[in-house]
C-alpha cells in the first residue's frame, strides 16, 4: 500500500469516527434532556411528555444545556418552587453520568459479541 493510500484511508477512518463521536454525543445530550424533563415534570406535576417536547424545541434554539436549565428555572419560578440554578445543573451532570455509563456498557458488551463472533470464526477456519 502506497503511502497516499494509507493517508487517505487514515482519513477516511478519522472522518467515519469523527461522526460516529458527533451522533453518540447527540443521543448522550438527547436522553439527557429527556431525563431532566422528566425530573422537571414531576416536580411541576405536568405532562412528561408534552413537557420534554416543550424543552426540546427550547434547546434547538441554542447549543448546549444552558437554554434547557434556563426554561426549567423559569417554569420552576412561575410555579412557586424554589428549586436553585446549583440543583438542575447538578441533576443534570446526574443524568448525563448515568447515560454515559449505560452507553459504555452497551459499547462494551457490542465489542464483546464481536470479539466472540471473530474467535468463533477464527475457529472455524483453523477446523478446515
Amino acid at each position: 500500500m502506497s503511502v497516499v493510500a494509507t493517508m487517505n484511508s487514515k482519513r477516511a477512518t478519522d472522518e467515519v469516527r469523527h461522526a460516529n463521536d458527533e451522533l453518540e454525543h447527540f443521543y448522550l445530550e438527547a436522553k439527557r434532556n429527556k431525563k431532566i424533563a422528566n425530573w422537571a415534570a414531576k416536580k411541576l406535576g405536568l405532562d412528561k411528555k408534552e413537557y420534554f417536547l416543550e424543552l426540546i424545541s427550547a434547546d434547538l434554539t441554542s447549543a448546549g444545556p444552558k437554554p434547557v436549565i434556563d426554561r426549567i428555572l423559569n417554569d420552576f419560578a412561575k410555579a412557586g418552587l424554589e428549586i436553585s440554578e446549583e440543583k438542575v445543573w447538578e441533576k443534570l451532570r446526574e443524568f448525563e453520568s448515568e447515560i454515559l455509563g449505560e452507553m459504555l456498557l452497551a459499547q462494551a458488551k457490542q465489542t464483546k459479541a464481536e470479539m466472540k463472533a471473530k474467535e468463533k470464526k477464527d475457529k472455524k477456519k483453523k477446523k478446515k
